[in-house]
């Protein structure tokens, strides 16, 4: 089956399917997380619509498990599958910039490294990933956290409308006002209702941004989690500042690390917001004006295969017991390679909290942080132990928190009670919309869900 299979796409994307045997195969099989070492049995590399739905056809005939790769960064490993098909869209990656309208078009496999660099040559930009090797479409299908989030929301908020293919092969343009359900779950929880091949987003002005980061001692990690938590406590929407207690530097030493994006244009609040960062000793300083894909580079990136556990909550506040708490457990991360654990706290303020509820599935809009135990490692023998850490730090997290995994796209864990955990997260009413719309869209549950059942 998989033979005929393999000829029959090779006949709509000649020289584009990929089989075990081929000598790159590795390499395109390759996921971000590296304790996904998945195998399918044929990749196809489709380069627009039409391919994707004839593929999707002749897959659908052949009963043949499928999975979906944008980006190839999701950190549950969602982008393949074993013994299947993936239907990678990396070959969709153009942008069209509409900069009159403030508007652009975008590939559903273009990461975000070529989506910002395309918009900035016109002086705009979106609510992107605050590492520009993500893929535009994964990060955006889960919501979109990013630095220009406090003054123009999440990514998913950002959309005008999804060009997207369904189980059945049908195209359909997805907008409130065509679609409005399925327009309602494609913002927040839209990995699994077909393939969006196409994004049209809503694009701002954004020529340079205030920004870099700033590092201190990891000895300074609770005053430096207070700092942060005044300030954006207080913050003007402009301002979005993300903390990471991670290593830093070639000595690799603990260290807490705050990554500040502000993008507006009063001088006078730089001013008082460079005195309050220097409140505490600064091991480096790295804000300048700067352009949004620098800044969306500034945390630099991480290599596709390492091994990851991420374990996230978002909460209330942070109190100072909660501050105290993961403090404790940066102590007890390991930091020096091949190892490299974070606690990464990042904030939900300004517009994200203003988008009404009923617009999108966030589940996460009222919260003020998202707190995520992050388990970065190489050898395969320290699963277990890095595992435990990244869940202690959300352990630690739960009691101050009400959104079950809250941020999807943070979720490593698939194993368990996949239904218990969608219910926990978007609560019953959510959760049985959801499913309601994915049994109208793909009623044989062709494409993989994380809500519970396969429909």
């Amino acid at each position: 089956m998989t033979d005929a299979l393999r000829r029959t796409l090779e006949k709509v994307c000649p020289g584009r399917v990929v089989v075990p045997e081929h000598a790159w195969y590795d390499r395109v099989r390759l996921l971000f997380n590296g304790m996904y070492d998945k195998r399918p049995s044929l990749i196809c590399l489709p380069r627009d619509t039409a391919e994707v739905r004839s593929v999707i056809k002749y897959a659908r005939d052949a009963e043949l498990p499928t999975a979906v790769r944008g980006g190839g960064h999701n950190i549950g490993g969602a982008g393949s599958i074993d013994g299947g098909l993936v239907i990678d869209l990396r070959l969709l990656d153009g942008v069209e910039v509409r900069p009159d309208e403030q508007r652009a078009f975008v590939g559903g496999g273009a990461t975000w490294a070529t989506f910002d660099d395309a918009n900035a040559a016109h002086g705009l930009a979106t609510t992107g990933g605050t590492f520009d090797t993500t893929g535009v479409g994964g990060l955006t299908l889960g919501g979109g956290i990013g630095h220009l989030m406090g003054r123009y929301g999440l990514a998913c908020d950002n959309v005008r409308s999804y060009e997207l293919v369904t189980a059945n092969g049908d195209e359909l343009v997805v907008e409130p006002g065509t679609q409005p359900e399925l327009d309602w779950a494609l913002r927040g929880a839209g990995h699994l209702f077909g393939v969006v091949t196409r994004f049209d987003f809503q694009l701002h002005p954004v020529s340079r941004v205030y920004g870099g980061f700033v590092g201190y001692s990891g000895e300074q990690a609770g005053r430096v989690v207070r700092l942060f938590r005044e300030l954006m406590t207080t913050a003007p929407d402009e301002l979005t500042c993300t903390l990471l207690l991670e290593r830093h530097g070639v000595a690799q030493k603990p260290a807490a690390v705050l990554s500040v994006a502000y993008c507006g244009s009063d001088e006078a609040f730089i001013e008082r917001l460079n005195k309050k960062l220097r409140e505490i000793e600064v091991l480096e300083w790295q804000l300048r004006t700067r352009t949004y894909p620098s800044m969306q580079a500034v945390l630099g990136r991480l290599p596709f295969g390492l091994r990851h556990y991420w374990s996230a909550r978002c909460v209330d506040g942070l109190p100072d017991e909660l501050v105290d708490r993961l403090v404790a457990r940066f102590a007890e991360a390991r930091l020096t390679d091949p190892f490299n654990d974070t606690i990464l706290i990042e904030p939900i303020h300004g517009a994200v909290r203003r988008v009404p509820a009923a617009q999108s599935v966030v589940p996460f809009r009222e919260a003020r942080f998202n707190v995520t135990g992050m388990a970065i490692w190489a050898p395969a023998e320290a699963d277990d132990q890095q595992t435990a850490w990244a869940r202690s730090v959300s352990a630690e997290t739960e009691p101050y928190s009400r959104w079950g995994e809250g941020y999807l796209n943070y979720v490593s864990d698939q194993s368990g009670d996949a239904t218990a955990r969608a219910v926990r997260t978007f609560g019953t009413e959510t959760f049985d919309r959801l499913r309601a719309i994915k049994r109208t869209v793909d009623p044989d549950g062709f494409f993989q869900t994380s809500y519970g059942d396969r429909r």
